[in-house]
């Protein structure tokens, strides 16, 4: 078996004094795919922050055993300014660069990775319209294209389908399974339902973090981690399976 590329051992971190997540333990493989599920506040987001080093650990540690992997993250849309002065193009190219200011000082190779990214991404069309007038998926596309330009071993998404219509939905998820291929990929999703026959297995995070080593989890499985989330069918009628339970 590979080594892991990331060791999280014991790990305790939050905000200020506030501990959100509590003596995790995870080992992220490549050519892993891992479900990230929990209800709003359990730390899933901070789970995510403190693999990109975004956050100072209270204890425990973070382990790269061949050294930090190339990273790339799609952050959840909510968090992106959609006023922002800048290109699809530019957003694309400041996957490669620290600032889009120097994207016409990127190498003659650069600049061409950022064309063939556009356009596997569908995106060469738009590629000089500012992201304001981007749809939402169009705009999840040129992040995450963003994010892969610098061809990542690990790829973190946040809730990559807020927002999006169902189309550019199953676009992402096919997407994501040619990715895997070659790479590792941690998908934070608020729904199981969805997820579950796209990801390998799946980390229940709800202050503590429980590791499910396979994608069928089950409402039983779900109250012995304490992970109050909506298991959610998806056929011609969606429907709920598994009503939301307390905490214990």
């Amino acid at each position: 078996m590979s080594s892991p590329l990331v060791i999280l051992e014991k790990l305790t971190t939050g905000y200020g004094s506030e501990a959100v997540l509590r003596e995790v333990d995870l080992k992220v493989f490549p050519n892993d795919f891992i479900g990230v599920i929990g209800p709003n506040g359990g730390g899933k987001t901070t789970l995510v922050k403190a693999i990109l080093g975004l956050i100072p650990l209270f204890s425990g540690r973070i382990r790269f055993p061949g050294g930090r992997p190339k990273t790339g993250y799609l952050p959840q849309a909510s968090q992106i300014d959609k006023s922002f002065p800048i290109t699809v193009r530019e957003v694309v190219g400041s996957g490669l660069v620290a600032s889009p200011s120097w994207f016409p000082h990127l190498a003659r190779s650069q600049k061409k990775r950022v064309r063939d990214m556009l356009e596997d991404a569908g995106l060469a069309a738009v590629a000089h319209r500012p992201i304001g007038e981007l749809s939402g998926g169009q705009l999840q596309k040129a992040l995450l294209s963003r994010a892969l330009i610098n061809q990542p071993q690990l790829l973190i998404l946040d809730e990559p389908n807020t927002f999006v219509d169902k189309t550019f939905e199953e676009d992402l998820y096919r997407w994501l399974r040619e990715l895997n291929k070659d790479m590792a990929i941690l998908l934070i999703s608020h729904d199981i339902g969805t997820i579950s026959p796209l990801v390998k297995t799946i980390a229940c995070v709800n202050g503590l973090l429980h590791y499910h080593p396979s994608n069928q989890i089950s409402e039983e499985v779900l109250k012995v981690y304490n992970c109050p989330v909506d298991i959610i069918a998806h056929g011609p009628i969606p429907h709920r399976v598994l009503k939301q339970h307390a905490h214990e």
